[in-house]
């Protein structure tokens, strides 16, 4: 017997699902839009009364302020900074390229010309020479100058220190720096002190601050320094420098003879006057390796003697100058 299809079960027939499908919602009714709308809006919120009990520094209110003020003083700052920084100095570039050199310019013939460049502005005429001055050679006639002659005609017997101008003057002094020398009456001025002058006469001058002392003995032994300023047969030291360089000076007076008898200076006592100078110190106890000189007038001349310093007390050695007794031709004159 043949196959036959299946046939299918007897019952009722199946039911099928509905798939919802979009469209536009439905028309509502009349009332129903606006009873929805009111439904959703919400109602109104009554209006804000200000409380007058309520401060307004609250901490709320505070911490915006300050936020505020500090964001506009950072604003202000950063404007301050901007407008008083230094402006910006760029490095200057200079062409140094030569005009009228086409090896040396990049763009070819654009700076052709320049300082070799022909100018047709003016013309520039030569002047002629001017003519020669004749020139007529003579012969100087001169002598012969010798060093007797220049010698002589300066009316000089010795040259001064240092090969300057030759000089007569007994107390030019030589540049041993104590100016120049007086002899007689009157003063002078050493190192710019005014000092006495007198016959014989002690100078003690030095190259440092430190304190030195000029000790001269009179004769008949009467010490003459700076605690015994004044000697017993008219010798007086009237500069005493303690504050370095000197000068510190000892000179005599002797009283005249006759009547209306006076003090007038020199010539000092005969005799044999001993002289020396000592280091009493420097300052702050530190010695100091220190020059000295002396220098010693009578009748007319000049004797230097020098010197050296370098411990504290330190002494030179004694020396001597023997003052002869005056001829009656050359004793003071009476007034």
């Amino acid at each position: 017997m043949p196959a036959s299809p299946a046939e299918p079960p007897a019952g009722p027939p199946p039911t099928r699902l509905r798939v919802p499908v979009a469209g536009p919602p439905p028309a509502p009714g009349p009332g129903v839009r606006d009873a929805d709308r009111a439904a959703r809006t919400p109602p109104a919120s009554p209006p804000l009364e200000e409380d007058p009990d309520t401060p307004w520094w609250t901490p709320a209110a505070l911490k915006g302020w300050a936020g505020s003020m500090a964001l506009h003083a950072l604003l202000l700052l950063a404007l301050a900074l901007l407008y008083f920084s230094p402006p910006v100095r760029k490095a200057i570039q200079i062409d140094g390229r030569l005009a009228g050199s086409q090896n040396g310019v990049p763009e070819g013939l654009a700076l052709v010309g320049g300082l070799n460049t022909p100018s047709d502005m003016f013309e520039v005429v030569p002047e002629a020479p001017p003519a020669p001055i004749p020139f007529e050679e003579r012969p100087l006639d001169i002598g012969t100058l010798d060093a007797e002659s220049l010698l002589s005609a300066s009316k000089a017997s010795r040259p001064s220190a240092g090969g300057g101008a030759p000089s007569d003057n007994p107390g030019a002094g030589d540049g041993d720096g104590f100016g120049l020398a007086r002899f007689g009456e009157g003063g002078e001025v050493v190192r710019g002190v005014a000092v006495k002058v007198g016959d014989p006469q002690f100078t003690l001058i030095w190259d440092s601050d430190a304190d030195l002392d000029l000790h001269v003995i009179e004769p008949g032994g009467k010490e003459i320094y700076w605690e015994e300023p004044k000697g017993k047969q008219g010798g007086e030291l009237d500069v005493d420098n303690t504050k370095g360089f000197g000068p510190e000076n000892i000179y005599w007076l002797v009283e005249s003879d006759g009547p209306g008898s006076q003090k007038v200076r020199g010539p000092g006592p005969p005799g044999t006057y001993q002289w020396f100078v000592v280091y009493w110190g420097g300052f702050g106890g530190i010695p100091k390796p220190t020059h000295w000189k002396v220098r010693i007038k009578h009748q007319g001349k000049l004797t230097i003697i020098n010197g050296k310093f370098r411990a504290l007390n330190e002494r030179s050695r004694t020396y001597t100058l023997k003052v002869e007794s005056p001829k009656p031709s050359d004793a003071a004159p009476t007034p």
